[in-house]
């Protein structure tokens, strides 16, 4: 299969919460990009289900506030979720982040402490 994404994702550890029209619940994050992230939860997501996404970062009180993002895949409790709408501010974080993660995982573990 051939891999079309545009923004290169990241391994990564990220609790998260969603909602939408009639889904609530939690999950992990467990890659990210400026674009998506694939989501793994206990909560059956079908493919073009639109979410709020919150995802907790480890070096912040306060969560990544995705406003609206869609399911575009589905399988066994994963799906693959891209981001709509963000804020200029989220978005910011998100690049800082990704730009953190790019540069190795002990620069956001060093980052966290401080």
């Amino acid at each position: 299969m051939r891999d079309t994404r545009k923004d290169p994702r990241f391994p990564v550890d990220f609790g998260s919460s969603f909602s939408g029209e009639q889904v609530a619940g939690r999950g992990m994050i467990a890659n990210l990009s400026v674009g998506g992230c694939r989501l793994e939860s206990n909560v059956t997501l079908a493919p073009d289900t639109r979410l709020a996404l919150n995802i907790r970062l480890p070096d912040s009180r306060w969560p990544l506030q995705i406003d609206q993002a869609v399911v575009r895949w589905a399988r066994h409790g994963t799906v693959g979720v891209e981001f709509q709408t963000i804020s200029r501010t989220e978005l910011n974080r998100l690049q800082h982040l990704l730009q953190d993660l790019e540069q190795g995982p002990l620069v956001l573990m060093q980052r966290t402490k401080a």
